[in-house]
């Protein structure tokens, strides 16, 4: 079973601006990711930043990795501790390292006093501490990230599935299914691009769950009638919207195939 709380924010420029920024903040220094732009991307018709960080690790001091013991969770210190220096850093690396590494990995930073941890829990990309992520690892922590944007920053328990699942975190129990049954939608995309894309797809719903009152707190996959540039629609958190998630040519951007998709799903508010 995989339910999170979603409660990243989005700013006016929308959640592309907001994880472009703390993403070139971070990577300022030692984490090496693909750049992105902290005043917008193309997607969005505003300035892009065509620099690349290079495509490789998270920085971590090797000599503070200690050997796991079954059933624990292994301590990985941040080779630089400034890469969790303000409150942004720390917001984007603790969904960062969520959605990258297992739960038996929890990266920290010591501030003084202070200690700061992040710990795994997908794994999408577990070598990221040592290797630079592969352009399908990209994909998937970037649709990973996208799925856990709130617009509102509120705390709402999502179910997010892949098909086929690459790995066994993102099964979804029959229990699971059942309870969250409002199909969201789809997120996909590349954060860690010189321009970055975040796209997503809609998904069916009958007539009563399209009236359910949770659909007012996640509205990242709802058009708005606004539109790029281009006139593709766009929603309040700045995703381009590709289509109905049951369409397979929604997955396919601009020549671009993305097979790295997370669904989401909902649970119905109870009376």
């Amino acid at each position: 079973m995989l339910l999170y709380p979603t409660e990243m924010r989005t700013r006016s420029c929308g959640v592309v601006c907001l994880i472009a920024a703390a993403l070139l903040a971070v990577g300022s220094h030692s984490v090496h990711l693909h750049g992105v732009a902290d005043h917008g991307v193309r997607q969005q018709g505003v300035g892009h930043d065509n620099r690349r960080w290079g495509s490789t690790a998270l920085a971590v001091a090797t000599d503070h990795v200690a050997t796991p013991l079954a059933g624990t969770v292994t301590q990985v210190e941040l080779a630089q501790p400034a890469l969790a220096s303000t409150a942004e850093k720390r917001h984007l690396l603790t969904y960062l390292v969520r959605c990258a590494l297992p739960e038996d990995v929890a990266v920290y930073a010591q501030h003084g006093p202070d200690r700061f941890t992040f710990p795994g829990r997908l794994g999408l990309a577990p070598r990221w501490l040592y290797e630079a992520m592969t352009p399908s690892e990209e994909r998937w922590v970037s649709a990973c990230l996208l799925a856990h944007v709130n617009y509102f920053g509120k705390h709402v328990m999502i179910s997010m599935r892949a098909t086929p699942p690459p790995v066994p975190a993102l099964e979804a129990s029959d229990d699971e299914q059942k309870t969250f049954s409002i199909f969201e939608g789809g997120f996909f995309g590349n954060l860690f691009l010189p321009e970055p894309v975040a796209y997503t797809c809609q998904g069916d719903r009958t007539p009563g769950q399209a009236r359910a009152p949770i659909l007012q707190d996640r509205v990242c996959t709802q058009e708005t009638g606004a539109t790029t540039v281009d006139g593709r629609p766009i929603t309040l958190c700045h995703f381009l919207v590709t289509g109905r998630c049951d369409d397979a040519a929604t997955f396919t951007v601009e020549g671009a195939h993305y097979p790295e998709v997370l669904f989401t799903y909902l649970r119905p508010h109870t009376p």
